[in-house]
């Protein structure tokens, strides 16, 4: 029998693993009452119950044969079912030393006979439990066992597709909020300037500074919709690799000559420093979107005049890139996110810059998907950032159909 550690630590994290599912106090699921009262039937008991073990409760998501909505957790059986990760099995309760003073076991309503599957999600941590109840002791045999085991697994099935569906819609939502407020104010300002340029038409330099304005608020629409469609594609798996041999400094220059305009708006130095010429097996266009990513990042969230500087060099049989800024840095809490879908970091663009929080989200998933890594290191709020990502030099001629 395996145990599973009962620190206040490991405790801690069980119960924020419970909270993330936000299935406690929810109403009445058919699926899960269906669940209990099959197992009812197949066992023949009165009573099954799907539980959930809360701090101080034991609350019943599905319950079939009881009316008892949740008990206190230290009376509950079901607090020293999730301990383990085998069926938990009182034959008769009343001859057992830990359960023979328990009031639902001595008292009025006599239990005597409890078996119960705990309910592991992802991530290893019992939540719950499916369990059956008799008030005659019984034995319960191997193959009993496994049949309830199973019926939990396909518990903790649905319980997992519920969160699924619960962040998907959330996910998007979110990009029909980012989509609404990135795309709106550039479009507001689009026939703003196109009025202007009707009444300054004879003033040549200004029609030109007003399209350049509106040229700058299409450009900000169209890399928030690839963005957009870029992350749905990622969820759906539908992202191409087409992968040949580059030369990592001549694409790196390229991406940096490219974003030097916007540093230059800033007055920030950007340069480049090789230690040695990688080169590597890649998709172009993914390459380049990775370290455009990272320097517009750097660009942004760097103040006026500030150095960044990237490096290449090669170490074994790894190409290494960083990207060094002496911007806004990060905290702890934003170096666990940073990687993250629609993450909120404390830090902000130190100009009029707008961000969709799914560029570094991309840039991980496109590194990953060439067997390189990717890594930050800040010492804190306004002490600058390292990015660095490291792909393999000799990447084998494999077929790669997909990223995921």
């Amino acid at each position: 029998m395996i145990q599973q550690d009962h620190t206040v630590e490991f405790e801690e994290m069980r119960m924020h693993a419970l909270r993330k599912y936000d299935i406690l106090d929810t109403p009445p699921n058919p699926s899960f009452d269906r669940i209990t009262k099959l197992a009812a039937k197949l066992f023949n008991v009165p009573i099954a119950m799907i539980s959930l073990v809360d701090t101080d409760r034991i609350w019943f998501k599905s319950r079939f044969g009881i009316d008892i909505a949740q008990i206190d957790r230290n009376l509950g059986l079901c607090s020293l079912a999730i301990q383990s990760d085998d069926i938990y099995l009182m034959e008769d309760a009343i001859n057992d030393s830990v359960t023979a003073t328990n009031p639902y076991v001595s008292g009025q309503c006599g239990l005597r006979f409890y078996a119960a599957a705990p309910l592991k999600v992802k991530g290893g941590y019992n939540i719950g439990t499916l369990c059956i109840v008799d008030r005659k002791p019984r034995q319960f045999e191997e193959s009993q066992k496994e049949v309830l085991h199973d019926l939990a697994e396909i518990l903790v099935n649905q319980i997992e597709f519920r969160l699924a569906t619960k962040l998907a819609t959330e996910q998007q939502n979110q990009l029909l909020n980012i989509a609404v407020h990135d795309l709106r104010n550039p479009l507001t300002t689009i026939p703003l300037w196109i009025d202007l340029i009707k009444e300054e038409k004879r003033n040549h330099t200004a029609v030109i500074e007003m399209s350049s304005y509106i040229k700058k608020a299409a450009m900000k629409m169209t890399k928030t919709i690839n963005e957009l469609l870029e992350s749905a594609a990622l969820e759906a798996n539908q992202i191409k690799l087409r992968f040949s041999e580059l030369n990592l400094v001549s694409i790196v220059q390229k991406v940096v000559d490219a974003n030097q305009i916007l540093a230059k708006a800033k007055n920030q130095a950007m340069e480049i420093y090789v230690e040695d010429h990688p080169t590597v097996y890649a998709d172009e266009t993914k390459l380049v979107e990775i370290i455009d990513n990272l320097l517009n990042n750097a660009i942004k969230y760097s103040a006026k005049n500030k150095d960044i500087s990237v490096r290449i060099k090669q170490v074994d049989e790894k190409a290494i890139i960083e990207v060094i800024d002496q911007g806004l840095g990060f905290t702890k809490e934003d170096k666990k996110n940073i990687f993250e879908s629609f993450s909120k970091l404390s830090s902000k663009p130190t100009g009029e810059e707008t961000s969709s929080g799914l560029g570094l989200f991309i840039v991980k998933l496109f590194v990953e998907a060439h067997k390189g890594k990717i890594f930050v290191e800040s010492e804190g709020k306004n002490k600058g950032s390292k990015f660095t990502v490291e792909m393999p030099v000799v990447y084998k001629y494999e077929t790669v159909s997909s990223i995921i």
